[in-house]
């Protein structure tokens, strides 16, 4: 795989921050997790942190792995305000994909790169950035509410041509949902040779 494709792709997908267990991360040596806020913890320009998130977070607390929200976001006072709710730290103004805000947040966390994971769910922002810095990358992928912003719209829709491009080349990660299909489908072939 070309250097350059590699740094668009994922190490992980997935479809709902549930999806993403601390128990395998801990497996992998992951102590430490640099998130996005918009999209990936609460909906864009939202305040309302859905049961899932906070579960979530919860279960991170419990497995002893840190997390920190690295937002481009522009307003402070609302990643402020989100980020005490939660009682996670933030570094803001990140501008991504440059790295130096997510340097930031391992410092602050005290996690090497081999330590950290990268949760978010735009490819030429977190993906890039984290794979810029050799970390874990997880493309979260929920579907795009129809008040979202613009340019992220416009983004969808080149990161899914991306995708399929990258799909085709075998190079794109199997989301969870997809490895229980494909699962699914080998059991059911070998319970047709029985």
């Amino acid at each position: 795989m070309s250097k350059f494709w590699k740094l668009l792709t994922p190490t992980q997908v997935v479809k709902q921050i549930s999806d993403i267990h601390p128990a395998d991360l801990s497996a992998k040596g992951i102590t430490a997790i640099i998130t996005d806020l918009d999209n990936t913890l609460v909906p864009w320009r939202r305040y309302n942190i859905a049961e899932d998130v906070i579960q979530w977070l919860a279960e991170l607390e419990t497995a002893q792995i840190k997390i920190c929200i690295a937002s481009n976001t522009l307003h402070t006072s609302r990643l402020q305000k989100l980020a005490e709710e939660m009682r996670i730290p933030f570094v803001d103004r990140v501008r991504k994909p440059w790295v130096g805000g997510f340097l930031r947040a391992m410092q602050l966390m005290q996690s090497s790169r081999e330590q950290t994971a990268v949760v978010g769910d735009q490819i030429f922002t977190d993906v890039l950035c984290g794979n810029r810095l050799q970390l874990h990358t997880i493309l979260l992928r929920p579907p795009i509410a129809k008040e979202e912003f613009f340019w992220t719209r416009v983004l969808r829709r080149i990161e899914n041509v991306l995708i399929n491009f990258l799909q085709r080349k075998g190079i794109w990660p199997r989301d969870n949902e997809s490895d229980e299909i494909a699962h699914g489908v080998t059991q059911a072939r070998e319970a047709e040779k029985v």
